[in-house]
């Protein structure tokens, strides 16, 4: 039988080409489908750059992400994504473009420790290193304020799950069909309310967002705009429902996920949000106007210094309300740990 030399030739370039990029990168482009697409690796090739992953949900797997673009596009460096990180974002967004990490066979190299903002210092990350280490939850947006337009394209929910958040909008405005403009409203409960170990408010020393702030959220965007209507999503619908209707405030019906939920606050023209991961996303994809809870956590502790500083967190363009009252810091004990 006549052998193909050259077919068998050209096999096992490709096969040591393909040996050669794991063994010096520790990763594979891989699609979707879990199949291979081989890269041709160049010496002069621009050195990949991955980000260490968390533990959390949708909201701080897409900071995660967006820090690792931010600093990437800084630095003229392409990425590639940790395993943990690329399967939650890729339920809900395509990321197929950007590999995917081999874990068993990536070595970091000269990891570069980040802040909780961005330094200037992040702007010149050494080519050696591999991997974007050191705080392991980057949520602040000056890491990617600088492609928001990039962000925000990735960010983008399938057409079949924007139709249905439409589908429900135009609904609503066959009920109410004088609306003209729509504010989505995040309220964070869950892990931040917790009386027991593990609260977030209570680990931190914070205070829960107040009644009061709701109706200041609202009165501010009813001073701007005229005919709107105010629909809130939140993990804890029920209290929604008993507290928030006084405002005119509609708490919509329980969601199929969180795909879901965030797809309808970036639907809306504003957003109100009390704190977290997953509202920040909502304000900040949704591209109107923002107002956030601020002032929540107990001012000078070492957290509150050198952790979540509200300037670092939220654009300034943001409107941040505060309803603390003059010497409740002074009085205050952590409510959380009776």
């Amino acid at each position: 039988m006549a052998v193909d030399v050259n077919h068998g030739c050209k096999t096992l370039l490709i096969v040591c080409v393909v040996s050669g990029f794991v063994f010096l990168f520790g990763y594979l482009p891989m699609l979707e489908d879990g199949s291979v697409r081989t890269v041709m690796p160049s010496p002069m090739a621009i050195p990949y750059l991955t980000i260490h992953t968390n533990q959390g949900r949708l909201g701080n797997q897409m900071f995660s992400f967006a820090a690792l673009l931010g600093l990437a596009r800084l630095n003229n460096r392409r990425i590639a994504l940790m395993p943990a990180n690329h399967k939650v974002l890729s339920e809900y967004f395509d990321v197929s473009e950007f590999p995917m990490i081999v874990e068993k066979w990536f070595e970091p190299t000269r990891p570069w420790p980040i802040y909780n903002w961005m330094r200037e210092a992040d702007r010149f990350i050494p080519l050696e290193s591999s991997i974007i280490t050191g705080n392991m939850y980057p949520t602040s947006y000056t890491f990617f304020h600088h492609v928001r337009q990039e962000i925000r394209e990735i960010f983008r929910f399938s057409d079949e799950i924007r139709g249905h958040v439409q589908d429900f909008l135009r609904q609503v405005k066959r009920v109410r069909p004088w609306t003209k403009v729509f504010v989505g409203i995040h309220i964070r409960r869950g892990d931040y309310i917790k009386h027991t170990a593990g609260g977030w408010l209570r680990d931190y020393e914070g205070r829960e967002v107040d009644l009061e702030f709701f109706q200041k959220a609202v009165d501010y965007f009813k001073s701007k705009y005229s005919n709107v209507t105010f629909l809130a999503v939140s993990e804890d619908r029920d209290w929604c429902r008993k507290h928030l209707s006084q405002f005119g405030i509609l708490t919509t019906p329980d969601s199929a996920g969180p795909a879901q939920d965030l797809s309808l606050l970036m639907e809306c023209n504003h957003t109100i949000m009390t704190y977290g991961t997953y509202g920040f996303w909502g304000g900040y994809l949704s591209g109107g106007e923002v107002v956030y809870f601020t002032d929540f956590l107990k001012p000078d502790t070492y957290f509150a210094r050198h952790y979540f500083r509200y300037e670092k967190m939220y654009p300034p363009e943001w409107v941040g309300i505060s309803t603390t009252k003059p010497g409740y810091w002074e009085n205050y004990t952590n409510p959380f740990l009776s």
